[in-house]
C-alpha cells in the first residue's frame, strides 16, 4: 500500500543508503553499507566551497566482517567526500568494532564504543542498516542447509522467532509456517 499524496513541498535534500551482505570464500561474513547524501540546488561548503546541484555532501562506507559466532572480526570504513578535512580522521576509529559480539543490546554497544566526539554521526548511524543486513544476509546459511528438514519437521527454533510482529510466538505465520514454534493461541 502506496503513502497517501503528500502536502505540497519542495524537494532539499536526498540520503542514499546501500547495503550487500556477502558469504566470504573462507566462511566468514561481510555487509558494506554506503551513505550518499546529495542537494539538488548548488549551495556553498565551509571548506569546499560551491557545490553544484547532485554533488555529494557525504559520500562513505563501512565494511564488517563478523564469524558464524557473530563477533565482529574485521571493521573498515572509508570516507570518499566529506565536508571537512577533519572527517578523515575518523575511519580508522572503526576498528573499536572488532571484538564486538552482535545480539542483544548491539546498538547500545556501538554506540559506547565509538562515541559521538570521537566519531562520525553518519558512520555510526550506517551502522544500523548494515547490521540488519548482516542478519539478512546470514539468514541465507540458514536456508540453504534446511535440506530435507521441512519446515514443520524442523527441531531448533528459527532465530527470527519473536523478532517483529508477523514471526510473533502465537501469531498466524508462525502457525502456517513453523507449527512446532508457535505458543499459545493469541
Amino acid at each position: 500500500m502506496p503513502l497517501p499524496p503528500p502536502a505540497a513541498r519542495r524537494h532539499v535534500h536526498s540520503r542514499t543508503v546501500q547495503c550487500e551482505g556477502f558469504l566470504r570464500d573462507d566462511g566468514l561474513w561481510e555487509v558494506e553499507a554506503a551513505l550518499l547524501d546529495t542537494k539538488p540546488f548548488a549551495h556553498e561548503d565551509f571548506e569546499r566551497g560551491s557545490r553544484q546541484p547532485g554533488d555529494p555532501v557525504h559520500k562513505m562506507s563501512i565494511r564488517l566482517t563478523v564469524d558464524d559466532h557473530l563477533v565482529i572480526v574485521e571493521a573498515a570504513a572509508a570516507m570518499d567526500d566529506v565536508p571537512y578535512v577533519t572527517c578523515n580522521d575518523v575511519p580508522p576509529r572503526m576498528e573499536a568494532l572488532v571484538g564486538l559480539k552482535l545480539g542483544g543490546g548491539w546498538r547500545a554497544a556501538v554506540r559506547a564504543r565509538l562515541e559521538k566526539r570521537a566519531s562520525c554521526t553518519h558512520l555510526t548511524e550506517l551502522i544500523g542498516p548494515a547490521i540488519t543486513t548482516l542478519f539478512q544476509s546470514m539468514s541465507y546459511r540458514d536456508i540453504a542447509n534446511m535440506g530435507a528438514e521441512t519446515k514443520n519437521t524442523r527441531a531448533q527454533k528459527p532465530y527470527f522467532v519473536d523478532g517483529c510482529w508477523s514471526w510473533r510466538a502465537g501469531g498466524p505465520t508462525l502457525k502456517k509456517y513453523f507449527p512446532q514454534f508457535a505458543g499459545e493461541a493469541e
